[in-house]
């Protein structure tokens, strides 16, 4: 009986002891080594922490002390047979009280003496005892030497504390070299009647620790072991049940896992416990009693709850709205070394949230997280480097690290790489490959990556241009998110029919978001529909208006519009001093484009047709300014305000504004196609001398456009052309015999 109750105490005081302590104190040594199963979401290494929940309560009724409890032993000794190993047990006991003070004033040195008195007479848990002081310097100089050399001792004799234990050493090289093989053997050894070897083999099996990765191994042994009421195994299980790792996702299973290791009071558990609750999986969405949770592990070190925690305060979920809690846990979460809070606390910095603005801490903590390899930061400190914030401008840096985040999968990075590669920035300019990278992005759903590709499509950046295409991609931006460039030019596409059929209505709407969104080109855009009435009733009012906005960004297009309009009272009273001093200003902003003198030149150019227009309508300024606009000399080409100079031109009787206007009809250049409008232009121009008119009016009579098919005539308006110097009009008029032969005889 005596025997029997000694083996059981013994056994129960060194499961309470290690789980107590040992592998406790060198938390920090494991940790390192265990890093990558925490990032597998098996927090493995917290099973070697303090076990609060434990206690001692064998015959806790009759036991109010150690002493108490000790005495109770021998009143069960009358009957043992074998006195030496009562003896020696009570030696590893006493061993045990100076060690932790139970009962006796705390003595280590004391506590070594015992437990090696203990182990030399033979004693198996001494023995395991004795590497454990050695290991750690409890009682005698730290020796992880000699520590494994007693393990492998009590290991050798079939002690499951030492196997379990030298498994330990073997994986992390404890006193020996690693050796992950031998580490799985001595787990397994031991696994027969030990959970917490159990537990470990299902690591090994899930991480491929010295054997074959094998998930429904590592199910199994997760699963014996957390019958027996292990924690770490219950824990390891209710992974298992949520990813469908060796066995089928079921949420409910996985949550009642977690909560039968929480209630163990294990961090972890509560931590994924609170997450549970946080996102309703395997139970309702409780904000509350995550926040609960998260508390009770952030109290316990635990730096993921520390930093979701923060998190909740951040947004006011699950608790009142604080930002200075929030930062307060990101803090203590970050100086622990956890790269979300990291992130989180460099954020705060960046925007002055719940904190003082400190760009240059924003950058040292983003800075911090991204070495921990977390990808948000990569991504931010790219943008950091891109933009200077919180340090000096380096377009190398923010490429290197964009394309770090990028070929991870990261599609802002990927966006931005683009951008970088397309204007040459921290790298060699490559459209190729500025298309590649946002072809990515867009892939991955990235609205503004797809407004940038639309874009590339749209000018055959990188790729072969197909307007088609573009507008695609600018509808996918436009719609999915809130990019208002890409709004803007989804307008223009349905106002000028590129890439899809015209559609004033849309145009109207995507322009008029674009616009409320501070869009200066859909601002700018929506002033010419009200000015002309396109798609809207005209008012020139509200055109004014518009213009007004779009000039205040110093949009030089729309200040030489503005400027226009105070000259000739459009929307507003007659102000030309003040639309010529508009003028100038468009004029002088050689910083807007780069001081090259060729612009400039044609700048000037445009800045002297817009003076002379104001000159009694003078149409051939007009005309001039029209076709600064069509081919885009000296401002962005811009074809609906070529139009509008070019009817003014017309209507004046300018010959070259009436064969451009009638080019516009005819082919439905930012106005519907109407060809009988188109020939009455061209006949008009072509009879007072413009050789392209004269052309163009042989052509239509030729196919029969706009008038009755008369080859008579198409062939006199060729011969017209020819005589006006226009060769191409020679093989048009070939072509034309050839096929009528019977007008010649």
């Amino acid at each position: 009986m005596y025997q029997l109750l000694n083996i059981i105490i013994s056994k129960y005081l060194l499961s309470f002891y290690y789980y107590k302590d040992i592998l406790y104190n060198k938390r920090d040594l494991i940790t390192k080594d265990f890093k990558h199963l925490e990032n597998t979401n098996v927090m493995s290494h917290n099973q070697f922490e303090n076990f609060d929940g434990l206690e001692i309560n064998l015959f806790k009724d009759e036991i109010n002390s150690m002493e108490k409890y000790f005495e109770s032993i021998d009143k069960c000794s009358n009957n043992d047979h074998n006195n030496k190993n009562k003896e020696l047990i009570k030696l590893n006991n006493l061993g045990y009280c100076y060690q932790y003070g139970i009962s006796k004033n705390k003595d280590e040195f004391k506590a070594f003496e015992f437990y090696l008195n203990s182990a030399k007479g033979g004693y198996l848990g001494s023995k395991n005892n004795l590497g454990y002081c050695y290991q750690n310097g409890i009682g005698v100089k730290k020796d992880e030497f000699k520590a494994f050399e007693w393990y492998l001792k009590a290991a050798h004799e079939g002690d499951l504390f030492a196997q379990y234990n030298l498994g330990i050493c073997y994986q992390i090289g404890i006193g020996i070299n690693k050796d992950d093989k031998k580490s799985f053997e001595w787990y397994f050894k031991s696994a027969k009647e030990y959970s917490p070897s159990q537990n470990m083999l299902g690591n090994c099996y899930r991480n491929e620790i010295g054997i074959e990765k094998d998930l429904e191994k590592a199910f199994y042994w997760y699963k014996k072991a957390a019958v027996t009421g292990n924690k770490f195994a219950q824990y390891n299980l209710g992974i298992c049940y949520e990813n469908g790792e060796g066995v089928k996702v079921d949420e409910s299973k996985s949550f009642e896992l977690y909560c039968k290791s929480a209630k163990q009071e294990y961090k972890d558990a509560q931590f994924r416990l609170g997450k549970c609750y946080y996102k309703g999986f395997g139970t309702d969405i409780n904000k509350q009693k995550a926040y609960e949770l998260y508390k009770i592990a952030a109290n316990k070190d635990h730096t993921n709850a520390q930093n979701d925690l923060g998190i909740l305060y951040e947004y006011g979920e699950g608790a009142k709205k604080d930002l200075k809690q929030a930062v307060y846990w990101y803090n203590i979460a970050a100086e622990n070394g956890n790269e979300f809070a990291q992130y989180n606390l460099g954020m705060c910095y960046e925007i002055g949230n719940g904190i003082r603005k400190d760009e240059t801490k924003a950058f040292e903590y983003i800075e911090k997280s991204a070495k921990n390899e977390y990808l948000d930061a990569q991504y931010k400190l790219g943008y950091f480097y891109d933009n200077g914030i919180g340090t000096k401008l380096n377009k190398e840096k923010a490429f290197e690290l964009y394309k770090v985040a990028a070929e991870k999968g990261y599609n802002k990075a990927q966006n931005n790489l683009g951008i970088l590669y397309r204007n040459g920035e921290g790298t060699e300019k490559n459209l190729a490959k500025a298309f590649y990278w946002y072809n990515k992005a867009a892939e991955n759903g990235d609205e503004l990556a797809q407004c940038n590709l639309g874009i590339c499509y749209d000018c055959g950046e990188g790729v072969e241009k197909d307007e088609f295409k573009a507008f695609e991609y600018f509808k996918k931006s436009a719609e999915n998110g809130h990019i208002v460039d890409a709004q803007s030019r989804l307008g223009y596409c349905y106002l000028s029919g590129n890439g899809t059929n015209k559609d004033l209505n849309k145009a109207i709407y995507w322009l008029q978001i674009a616009a409320e969104n501070g869009d200066t080109v859909a601002q700018y855009n929506l002033g010419e529909c009200y000015e002309l009435g396109i798609g809207v009733d005209k008012n020139e009012i509200k055109a004014f208006e518009f213009y007004k906005k779009s000039a205040e960004s110093g949009d030089l297009d729309t200040t030489f519009q503005l400027g226009y309009c105070y000259v000739n009272g459009i929307g507003t009273e007659i102000n030309e001093e003040k639309g010529f001093e508009l003028y100038n200003e468009a004029a002088g902003k050689n910083n807007y484009i780069k001081n090259e003198k060729e612009i400039v030149n044609d700048l000037d150019k445009v800045n002297y047709w817009y003076h002379k227009a104001a000159e009694n309508d003078n149409k051939f300024a007009l005309y001039k300014l029209g076709e600064f606009y069509e081919l885009g000399i000296g401002i962005f080409q811009n074809e609906l305000r070529a139009l509008e100079f070019y009817k003014k031109s017309a209507d004046q009787g300018c010959l070259d504004a009436q064969y451009k206007l009638g080019h516009f009809y005819n082919q439905g250049i930012m106005i519907d196609i109407n060809k009988e409008k188109a020939f009455d232009l061209f006949e008009l121009a072509a009879k007072g001398g413009n050789v392209n008119a004269q052309r163009s009016l042989a052509t239509l009579y030729e196919q029969g456009e706009g008038t009755e098919k008369n080859v008579e005539e198409a062939i006199y308006w060729y011969k017209k052309a020819i005589e006006n110097g226009c060769e191409e009009s020679k093989e048009s008029l070939d072509i034309l015999l050839n096929n009528n032969v019977s007008i010649l005889v």
